[in-house]
């Protein structure tokens, strides 16, 4: 069988851990943002460039394709693999280096936009490919779709801000375009391909007709096909090459580096949303106003897309459509300047052109991220408002079209005409106006074989809409397998051919993504789509978009969210098949990879355009799955928290004084040893400063203002162990002493050693318990409190999220940032004692939106505050540091290097402060102790 054999020679040289086959493993690990199916027998981990090399020579002499993937969060089914997918894993494929002060930006494949524009924020710069998957799309996946977004223009895109590329063809040649002597290589070893490529050229060049076709089609946003453009633009072959790759979906060859032109953040902004009576009108404005300086985006809404957001609140009344259908269209309108008298000017102008075409309501233009943000929310709900309200049967199919601006009302109204005349009653048009971009999100019942005929006519009849108008198949969403059987009806035979002859030429043995972009089935783009069914309450709505996974702490080692929800649709299709034995062989790999291994720490719903908590749902299959032993143990701790705790802090500290005995080789062993037997491991408790916990405090300074202080049963029972054996202060006694001197009574809630949130219960879906718990905590803070009166300040942010979810809204809780922000600071005087301090948002301090608030405390007290890039949730999660460790290492992957010269680490967990400490070589603690070192009592008051 070819794919075994295949699978026989990649483990003679890749460790059995990089290949995933199995049916489940194998297509849970592929799925991508597409409705395509996944169909991969394997996906292969490559970690280097020997690795690559000898994947693509394995590849082609056993004729398997391969597939190589970014994020997963094209639309279009470029990253659906016939055969085999790869997954560029490790440090080799990361990192950025900002060249000639940010003019410029090399970036290795794996790294992330959003990652990017991190490291040339500082430069004042940005890249101006802007999808709104950035935060989690690699720049890889970002150049091999040519991807572009909001304020992208085409002068401006990745094909035309590369400046080199380093790649490697499915021969195994490595070239690095920014080499002299790479491309020198290159050119000798490879001189009959460079010489045909230029042939390639002058045939193109030989027929006025093609040239022009070429020229005319990429003046708008045109991601069908090849970059054909690359054969006129270049004389170079090996420009032409470079820039040929871009948008090739790696179909050519596999991108490994890119060094992109940069442009300017400018720093001033405004934006105003206005409505008006026909599409005709709102396009006027937009082409007179496209010229003017500074415009970033001009974004339409058609009638049918209001309708859909008049329900939101806050949507605002002046917009709000009323009676029967209209031909109203919306725009929202920003520009950006580099001063505010620039931007005022800019403002000015694009205001005289709006009023000029007569709005018949308008909002701003306003100024300032605050205010702008309040009116493109408005945009960004659309697509939660069209895909949000479909039935759980229904996919939601984003289409994606581009036509001169000037025939963008034609092509809104007609495919407005399809859309209604099939049955598409609640699906509008809207897009990038100033691009002539259009996109439609179409609801349909994919595994109903007479809805994919529906979508098949739908498809068809735009096809010939769009391309009458002079127009492109796919504006920035990629060709994919969505409209690879239309490439030769845009392009025509001639030029379809061109692109054929060139695949023949780079990959003579089609192993790279065959059957993406270039295919000769005429029914590709109805051919297997993905199954949607019912699987459960709250995360039915997901659309597979992936942009939960850049911070998800599994994603690595197991399953992502949307991984999770691909997997629970699949085994919900097996069972409604009546296939119990496969179902049951997918159930386990999930219960592995997928619930075991959640972290559940809620920040892909952060993330999700829809906000779907897959975290809760995995709490309620967790809580599914408890046996009645389980559920009485649970019921036992949660009324006994008090000797539990005292038996922990006992047992730490005997463990702690044993590890500091043995030496950290032994300990490490010893640790192994407990992890196989009670299924915890225990890391050296000396090296990560972990021991019991301390005695209750002692009360003192009476006050006529007072805070209740909750030291969280973590931090009663595990306390914090100095290097070589020596003492460190309790937290609790610093946090007492914090509050005294900042001229506070404390008052401690009676009984505090029985009190528990309900954290620890709720992360393993013991709901009752949790819920107990927080029914005997929100008791005794209404006492502690009279009822409200007093704060609440908990040291450790993950509960106190919990608590702001679960108990009595009279009470004023607060987390060691956000209390520091609200009642120390006009208390205290700061001085900053240190140089540079790392910092760790937890997932509540993220979710509570308090990360900055943190970094800010932070710089109180030091010159220069670090918060890791790419380092979100630690996966601890409560206990699985111990329970599975590879997750919190996992999560942690690079934190080392990214501390590097830090002074001191804080955080607000003590649970995450282990694992931080364990993979940073930091001794994390809370960020209570740096404002008690760094705060005096001000004298003054």
């Amino acid at each position: 069988m070819r794919s075994q054999v295949f699978l026989n020679k990649v483990r003679e040289f890749l460790p059995w851990s990089q290949t995933h086959t199995g049916e489940a493993l194998a297509r849970i690990f592929s799925v991508d943002a597409s409705p395509f199916e996944p169909r991969a027998f394997a996906v292969i981990d490559i970690t280097s460039l020997e690795e690559l090399k000898q994947l693509l020579a394995c590849a082609a002499s056993c004729g398997v394709s391969l597939t190589f993937r970014g994020s997963g969060t094209s639309l279009s089914g470029q990253s659906v693999a016939e055969d085999v997918a790869v997954r560029l894993r490790g440090s080799a494929w990361r990192g950025v280096s900002v060249l000639r002060n940010g003019l410029s930006v090399r970036a290795r494949c794996g790294s992330t936009g959003g990652e990017i524009n991190a490291a040339l924020a500082p430069y004042g710069r940005f890249l101006s490919s802007d999808p709104s998957s950035i935060a989690s799309a690699t720049i890889g996946g970002m150049t091999a779709n040519n991807a572009a977004g909001l304020g992208c223009t085409v002068a401006n895109n990745i094909y035309h801000s590369l400046e080199a590329v380093e790649f490697m063809l499915a021969d195994g040649c490595h070239v690095d375009t920014a080499d002299e002597a790479s491309v020198h290589a290159f050119r000798t070893s490879h001189a009959d391909l460079l010489r045909e490529l230029g042939q390639l050229r002058a045939g193109l060049l030989a027929s006025a007709e093609n040239a022009e076709t070429v020229r005319r089609k990429f003046l708008i946003r045109n991601t069908c096909g090849y970059a054909l453009n690359a054969f006129l633009d270049y004389e170079d072959p090996v420009d032409i090459l470079a820039h040929l790759l871009v948008g090739s979906e790696g179909t050519l060859g596999v991108i490994l580096s890119v060094t992109l032109r940069t442009v300017p953040m400018l720093p001033e902004r405004g934006t105003a949303m206005m409505l008006f009576s026909s599409m005709d009108a709102a396009m006027e404005a937009v082409l007179e106003m496209r010229a003017c300086q500074g415009v970033y985006a001009g974004e339409f809404l058609d009638d049918i897309s209001l309708r859909g957001l008049a329900e939101l609140p806050g949507f605002p009344q002046e917009f709000r459509p009323v009676g029967g259908t209209s031909d109203n269209c919306a725009l929202l309108v920003e520009t950006r300047a580099e001063d505010a008298s620039s931007l005022a000017r800019n403002m000015e102008t694009l205001q005289a052109i709006l009023e000029g075409h007569h709005p018949c309501a308008r909002l701003g233009f306003v100024t300032g991220n605050e205010e702008c943000e309040r009116l493109w929310n408005i945009r960004r709900a659309l697509f939660p408002a069209m895909a949000g309200t479909r039935m759980p049967s229904e996919y939601a199919y984003v289409e994606d079209y581009c036509v001169p601006l000037e025939r963008l009302p034609e092509a809104s109204h007609g495919l407005v005409r399809i859309l209604q005349n099939l049955g598409f009653q609640r699906c509008g048009v809207n897009g990038h106006a100033l691009h002539g971009n259009l996109h439609c999100t179409v609801p349909l019942r994919l595994s109903e074989p007479p809805e994919v005929e529906r979508l098949g006519r739908f498809i068809e009849r735009a096809a010939a809409l769009i391309l009458s108008l002079g127009g492109s198949l796919k504006a920035e969403h990629g060709t994919g397998r969505a409209v690879a059987s239309f490439v030769s009806r845009e392009w025509g035979e001639e030029l379809y051919g061109m692109m054929t002859s060139a695949k023949r030429l780079l990959d003579p043995a089609n192993v790279l993504n065959r059957g993406c972009l270039l295919n000769d089935s005429p029914r590709c783009h109805l051919e297997g789509l993905k199954f949607v069914g019912a699987v459960g309450q709250g995360i039915d709505l997901c659309v597979d978009c992936g942009f939960c996974e850049s911070v998800c702490p599994s994603a690595r080692i197991g399953f992502s969210p949307r991984q999770r929800i691909y997997a629970l649709r699949a085994i919900a299709a097996l069972e409604q098949a009546g296939e119990t034995a496969r179902a049951e062989e997918w159930k386990s790999v999930f219960r592995d990879l997928g619930l075991s291994l959640c972290a559940t720490d809620g920040l892909c719903s952060t993330r999700c355009p829809l906000g779907i908590d897959v975290a809760n749902f995995m709490r309620r299959l967790r809580h599914d799955a408890l046996t009645d032993r389980e559920k009485k143990l649970a019921t036992l701790t949660a009324r006994h928290v008090a000797p539990v705790s005292r038996t922990l802090s006992f047992a730490l500290n005997v463990a702690s004084g044993a590890h500091r005995a043995m030496g950290h080789a032994l300990a490490e062993k010893t640790g192994r040893l407990a992890g196989k037997i009670t299924g915890m491991t225990l890391p050296d408790l000396a090296e990560v400063g972990l021991k019991g916990g301390a005695p209750l405090p002692k009360t003192h300074s009476k006050s006529g203002e007072k805070v209740v202080y909750f030291p969280s049963c973590a931090v009663r029972s595990m306390g914090y162990g100095g290097e070589s054996g020596r003492q460190v202060e309790p937290l609790m006694d610093v946090a007492l002493r914090l509050l005294e001197k900042a001229g506070y009574e404390v008052v401690i809630p009676r009984d505090v050693e029985k009190l528990c949130c309900g954290k620890a219960f709720e992360t393993k879906g013991m709901k009752e318990q949790a819920d107990e718990c927080a029914a005997s905590l929100n008791d005794a803070f209404l006492i502690a409190s009279e009822n409200g009166r007093w704060p609440v300040m908990c040291d450790t942010s993950p509960c106190l999220a919990r608590m702001r979810k679960t108990l009595d809204s009279r009470l004023a809780l607060y987390e060691p940032v956000e209390f520091t922000l609200r009642f120390l600071v006009g208390r205290l005087r700061f001085q900053r004692k240190y140089g540079r301090v790392a910092v760790h948002a937890t997932c509540s301090t993220r979710a509570m939106g308090l990360t900055d608030s943190l970094v800010n405390v932070a710089g109180l007290c030091a010159r220069d505050v670090v918060l890791p890039e790419g380092i979100f949730c630690c996966g601890f999660s409560g206990d699985k540091g111990f329970s599975r460790p590879e997750l919190n290492a996992a999560a942690l992957a690079g934190l080392r290097e990214k501390v590097q010269g830090c002074e001191a680490a804080f955080s607000t967990s003590r649970t995450c402060e282990v694992g931080l400490t364990l993979h940073s070589g930091l001794a994390y603690r809370n960020i209570l102790y740096l404002i008690d070192e760094c705060g005096d009592a001000d004298s003054s008051r």
